[in-house]
């Protein structure tokens, strides 16, 4: 499926963690139409999973909250997860991206309510805590983390076959 997102005012902002996040929230509260593509279901990076961040060594709920706020609030803003660049055709200033999107297995309609979480049996390790295996396991279907956003859940594509 093709879709046009953009106009030749658009800024393309590639990488959504709190780099990606906020240099797409500043350009966007300009004005500036922007498009936001994170390979990851949700945007944050790897300050999602510290205990405590620089400068200020607050918890990553407090700052990245303020930005989550900030791209749900701002309409010049479209997040697409789960998304990558595969080509870029063009000129500086004019140019096209095309975007492979990967899907969710789970519709855009999801609440993040927990009853898929919960009528799926099968059980992975959980990536998000850097990978401690058989220490913590996650459903198929989960939500990445408490502070995920986009909120919804995603069906991991192993139990699909």
């Amino acid at each position: 499926m093709t879709e046009v997102i953009a106009t030749n005012q658009t800024i393309l902002v590639v990488g959504g963690g709190i780099s990606g996040l906020t240099a797409a929230l500043e350009a966007a509260e300009t004005g500036k139409q922007v498009v936001l593509v994170e390979k990851r279901p949700f945007v944050g990076g790897r300050v999602t999973q510290l205990y405590k961040y620089f400068p200020k060594l607050c918890f990553p709920t407090c700052g990245l909250e303020i930005n989550q706020r900030r791209a749900k609030m701002n309409p010049n803003l479209k997040i697409i997860t789960m998304a990558e660049v595969t080509d870029i055709k063009g000129n500086a200033g004019d140019y096209t991206a095309t975007i492979k999107i990967s899907p969710r297995y789970i519709n855009d309609n999801c609440t993040a309510c927990g009853d898929c979480g919960q009528a799926v049996e099968a059980e992975f390790d959980n990536e998000f805590n850097y990978g401690l295996g058989g220490m913590n396991k996650r459903k198929g279907a989960y939500l990445p983390h408490t502070m995920a956003h986009p909120q919804q859940y995603i069906l991991d594509p192993r139990i699909i076959g």
